[in-house]
């Protein structure tokens, strides 16, 4: 048992430094085309202060990775929201401070100045005094799947029925705006993804991307596409404080740039390869710890 306990976690430290590893490298692929566009362009006082700072500090979703009931771990910052805080950060030529930030504390840390910006996903809902960049970084398309032999067998029969959702997700709106369901959301994918697994919901809402690769599986082969091509009705957007059009620019230059150059399109593949790891993880008896 000893062994098998210490081969776990070993696996989880591997799969941790992979994922690492993948969302790395398309930094480091997209961030060439980058440079040169961004540098020139001015900065409002909110990224004129990180750089006279002589650091970005960036609020983010955070999230504990699925570990051995045992051993539990601690929230980590979310891989996806820390690749394009990165990208930032290089862009201005500063380093990167991540802040880790439950739902609940995200929108006064920006308001109090203990970040610099948000990354993180769909707001739940506007807020006052928080501005939003023009443009999303989730840019992908959603699926919902389902029990083959489920309760809900059609799209329709999602009307007032509960979906799992990650924290920031923008399917939360899709499926409650096209099909009247009701969006149940949980600290991230993974989480969202042991929840339906365990019966908490009767669909899950995901990016295809992820879900596709998830369906391959063999332990997927209960499941079964339900709903395709969603599309969230409100941007992942970055946020700032009110008042600076100039930053708010900028974001969104890069937000553009990113698109253009494939930037997004890398770190949402590497973001895919992660949490197929990390949801593959929950077969081996690993649980996410809220």
């Amino acid at each position: 048992m000893t062994e098998r306990r210490l081969s776990k976690r070993g696996l989880v430290l591997a799969g941790t430094a992979l994922a690492m590893a993948v969302a790395l490298a398309g930094i480091g692929g997209a961030w060439a085309f980058a440079t040169p566009v961004l540098s020139g362009l001015p900065k409002g006082p909110v990224l004129s202060r990180a750089i006279e700072r002589g650091k970005l500090i960036v609020g983010v979703r955070r999230y504990p990775r699925p570990a051995p009931p045992e051993t539990p771990t601690p929230p980590e910052p979310d891989g996806f929201d820390a690749t394009l805080a990165r990208q930032l950060a290089a862009s201005l030529g500063v380093p990167l401070e991540l802040v880790g930030l439950d739902p609940a504390a995200q929108e006064a840390a920006l308001r109090e100045g203990r970040v610099d910006l948000l990354v993180t996903g769909v707001p739940a809902q506007s807020a006052s005094g928080i501005a939003a960049a023009p443009g999303s970084y989730d840019i992908g398309r959603g699926l919902v799947v389902a029990l083959r032999r489920g309760k809900v067998q059609e799209a329709s029969a999602l009307r007032g029925a509960p979906v799992c959702v990650g924290e920031g997700s923008g399917y939360a709106g899709a499926v409650w705006q096209r099909y009247g369901a009701q969006p149940r959301s949980y600290p991230s994918s993974v989480h969202a993804a042991s929840a339906f697994v365990a019966g908490e919901c009767v669909a899950l809402a995901e990016d295809a991307e992820v879900l596709e690769r998830l369906m391959q599986n063999e332990e997927w082969r209960f499941y079964k596409p339900l709903a395709s091509d969603l599309r969230p009705p409100s941007d992942a957007a970055i946020r700032l404080p009110e008042g600076d059009a100039v930053s708010r620019d900028y974001l969104a230059a890069a937000l553009r740039q990113w698109r253009a150059d494939g930037t997004l399109a890398q770190a949402r593949d590497a973001r895919a390869g992660n949490l197929q790891f990390e949801i593959t993880l929950l077969k081996d008896g690993f649980v996410c710890h809220s």
